[in-house]
């Protein structure tokens, strides 16, 4: 089991703040799962306000997980509520930067960022 967790570290370049654990996968679609179904109901005007208090993982960046973030939740629930609208405000309240949505949407003007 420790060989494949470190092959499984290297194959998915994974650091020493991301480490691999059983249901790690079902741990990622709970998390991305909650934020893109709360864009979903806000874009089908299913409800007027949406959280989902197990996500926020803003680290994870397109080809690397980052501190301590394995998929990037809030750029997934962004790029869903940009089907729908020109442009969305993400305030990030959290004590350090969200380095992973800043470079998901770093070219556009679609992404006010706070």
């Amino acid at each position: 089991m420790v060989q494949l967790m470190a092959r499984a570290k290297l194959r998915d370049n994974l650091g020493e703040d991301c480490p691999v654990f059983e249901n790690l996968f079902e741990f990622c679609q709970t998390h991305a799962g909650g934020t893109f179904d709360t864009a979903r109901r806000l874009n089908n005007r299913l409800c007027d306000i949406a959280i989902n208090w197990a996500g926020g993982l803003h680290h994870a960046k397109k080809c690397e997980a980052s501190g301590f973030c394995y998929i990037n939740d809030l750029v997934l629930g962004i790029l869903e509520l940009l089907k729908c609208h020109p442009c969305v405000l993400y305030i990030d309240i959290d004590v350090h930067h969200g380095d992973g949505v800043e470079e998901a949407f770093y070219f556009t003007d679609r992404l006010l960022n706070k």
